[in-house]
């Protein structure tokens, strides 16, 4: 069920079950009937944390608005052999094709050591009622994905920004650097950015970028320094400036960075939270769930408004899509916070943020 709240509306996409405990990192895209395809992360109880736990890919569609979802199908499960598949990201093509991209993570994936994966493209020409291998964009290599945040810019170049774990063994463990794949052929290859970027402590680790309107792409991170880092690029993606702080304070955690199709000014949706090395973990709590908009080009931010609230509880990982009908549709996990300040990663749900655009401007 929808609840709203002064002009934004928030629903469950998919709850935590015995069967499925953990329902997160998802992406969405309008089709040309009007509806809406969200494909998310179901995991199943396994060892250690959450994030090692076998996985499929799921996919339902809602047909008013993000209030209610239906027609589930699975679209990936996990290889025998692999550990998990992660991070779908969806994407309308010009030529009208949508993309399907997702991750497949191999053997070993362990803390403090190098999680070798692979990245799959798949097409579909049927409005995603079937999709075919298009290309492979890694294979058994270190870059990783995050959830919703392919792009194709005006030039036709399609950009997947990726971190890459640079760990050495126990010594130098989990420590990552960032950079982009780009391919200039429709998804037939790709290319990786000459230069990769990093940060102290954890790195620069699930990146999001976006392009500006005098053709300057720019890039924001999960950092551990208390805010927002943010790069940019002069040349498509293929350099990159060491990153900076956009002022926005933030603890570990993923932000999402979006242009507003109807006004052209920029969009970030973050967890606007004080930074706190002494919290159990991720440097504070994962609340609330905030977006604000840029209209200088990410160079300041204006008008926070909240999406949610409650300081028992995690909200994260955010993705957006916008409809033709002049709405937004951030998804994003939540899962509830324990005494310890831990998150309860055994029960993640994803939930669903309705609003019309001129809500980010109230």
């Amino acid at each position: 069920m929808a609840k709203r709240k002064a002009g934004l509306e928030t629903a469950f996409v998919a709850e935590a079950s015995s069967e499925f405990p953990r329902q997160s990192e998802a992406s969405a895209l309008e089709l040309r009937d009007g509806s809406i395809l969200i494909i998310w992360q179901q995991f199943r109880f396994g060892e250690g944390d959450s994030d090692f736990w076998p996985s499929q890919l799921a996919a339902m569609t809602s047909r008013d608005g993000g209030r209610t979802w239906g027609d589930y199908r699975v679209l990936v499960k996990t290889a025998p052999g692999d550990t998990n598949v992660y991070n779908p990201n969806l994407l309308r093509m010009p030529t009208g094709e949508v993309f399907f991209f997702w991750q497949a993570y191999h053997k070993p994936w362990e803390r403090g050591s190098r999680a070798p994966s692979s990245i799959h493209l798949w097409a579909s020409t049927d409005e995603a009622r079937t999709f075919k291998p298009l290309s492979l964009v890694t294979d058994h290599q270190a870059p990783s994905l995050a959830s919703s945040i392919v792009k194709c810019f005006r030039s036709g170049r399609i950009m997947l920004p990726f971190s890459s774990d640079t760990s050495k063994g126990p010594e130098h463990p989990d420590h990552y650097v960032g950079g982009v794949l780009y391919s200039d052929d429709d998804g037939c290859s790709w290319k990786q950015s000459r230069n990769v970027i990093d940060l102290p402590m954890r790195g620069v680790m699930e990146t999001h970028v976006e392009e500006t309107r005098d053709g300057r792409v720019l890039m924001v991170m999960r950092t551990q320094l208390g805010a927002v880092f943010m790069s940019e690029s002069a040349d498509g993606g293929d350099s990159w400036s060491r990153p900076q702080t956009t002022g926005l304070r933030a603890p570990e955690s993923c932000p999402d960075l979006l242009r507003i199709p109807s006004t052209g000014d920029l969009l970030m949706v973050w967890n606007n939270g004080p930074y706190d090395p002494s919290h159990f973990s991720h440097y504070g709590k994962r609340t609330p769930l905030t977006a604000a908009v840029s209209r200088d080009e990410g160079r300041s931010w204006q008008n926070p408004k909240n999406i949610e609230t409650d300081p028992d509880w995690a909200f994260t990982n955010p993705g957006c899509c916008f409809t033709s009908k002049g709405t937004a549709l951030i998804n994003y996990w939540c899962s509830k916070y324990k005494p310890s300040g831990a998150m309860d990663g055994e029960w993640i749900h994803l939930k669903i943020a309705i609003m019309d655009l001129e809500w980010f401007y109230k």
